[in-house]
């Protein structure tokens, strides 16, 4: 008997190891490295100001972060917005896409083998006569590769990645802008506590907008949570809205606190603060509950009373 208990045991620690290697070869080929994994650096960038008639050259990496080598090419588009959310739009040409068509590449393609990256120049070459205000540009690059049945295409595209690029030209520029709405909610069923915002600018430059988002219980004035040290700062392009939300991530289920949104944009600031209640539907339920059983007692006792 003590033979075969000591067999079981031992083919028991067998199973326990086979199964644990099975799942730790499972998770290795969960992880493993994609062929063709792209990326560009840095992923926006800003350029300040151009004097019209200047030559202005910087540089980003193409990078291949996957486990074959492949080609790529580059190229610009237009970077514009449809919407307040942000939604881009890379084919669409206005009065601040005017900088694709001056920018060239030291190279408009090549080859990067895995883990390396591959230094790309830019130039851009401003017109003398062209009007101040902001520019913006996607500076893209796109993974290609050879195939044989492509019905004698050649080339097939695999991967795109972008680098924002913003910019101003020099001169007569507008920077105006106001925030149309700030928002706190007063009542909410679960967490995330958050808070929105509608900032719009009406100049013809991009501007930073700034958003601080403090927490406070209800009776004090010690911070609950607050972003205060590392604001969210968002770029607002010329004549634009953008809609943004600021939100404190670890939020308990239930509470009563006191929540101020402060946003800035040109100089101008917006404020907003209310108590927020932080209350699930399942225990508003329950008090309502005790408060219909509390009712229900008390006339109860009423009617008990006038029958006596």
């Amino acid at each position: 008997m003590k033979v075969f208990q000591y067999l079981k045991h031992v083919l028991f620690a067998v199973f326990v190891s086979v199964t644990m290697v099975v799942l730790g070869s499972g998770a290795v080929h969960a992880d493993e490295i994609p062929d063709y994994r792209l990326q560009i650096s840095p992923a926006k960038e800003d350029i300040g100001e151009l004097k019209p008639g200047e030559v202005r050259t910087g540089k980003f990496k193409v990078q291949n972060t996957g486990s074959k080598q492949f080609e790529f090419k580059v190229g610009v588009s237009p970077y514009t917005v449809i919407d307040q959310h942000y939604t881009p739009d890379y084919n669409k040409n206005n009065q601040y896409t005017d900088i694709v068509n001056w920018v060239t590449f030291s190279q408009d393609s090549g080859t990067v083998s895995p883990n390396g990256e591959v230094e790309i120049t830019y130039e851009i070459k401003v017109p003398t006569d062209v009007s101040a205000g902001g520019q913006y540009a996607l500076l893209t690059a796109e993974t290609v590769s050879d195939q044989n049945n492509t019905g004698g295409s050649g080339v097939v595209t695999v991967n795109r990645v972008g680098m924002i690029l913003y910019s101003n030209v020099q001169g007569k520029t507008r920077k105006t802008g106001s925030i149309i709405e700030n928002k706190v909610p007063s009542f909410l069923f679960n967490p995330p506590v958050s808070a929105t915002s509608i900032v719009e600018n009406t100049g013809n430059t991009h501007a930073n907008a700034e958003y601080v988002l403090q927490v406070y219980p209800l009776f004090g004035n010690e911070e609950v949570y607050t972003n205060e040290e590392n604001p969210m700062t968002l770029t607002i392009l010329p004549e634009t809205q953008r809609f943004n939300t600021v939100t404190w991530p670890n939020a308990p289920h239930l509470g009563i606190f006191r929540v101020k949104q402060t946003v800035t944009i040109f100089g101008e600031t917006s404020v907003t603060e209310k108590v927020v209640f932080l209350c699930p539907i399942w225990f508003m339920f329950i008090v309502l509950a005790i408060i219909f059983c509390a009712i229900f007692w008390i006339v109860t006792r009423i009617r008990a009373r006038k029958n006596r």
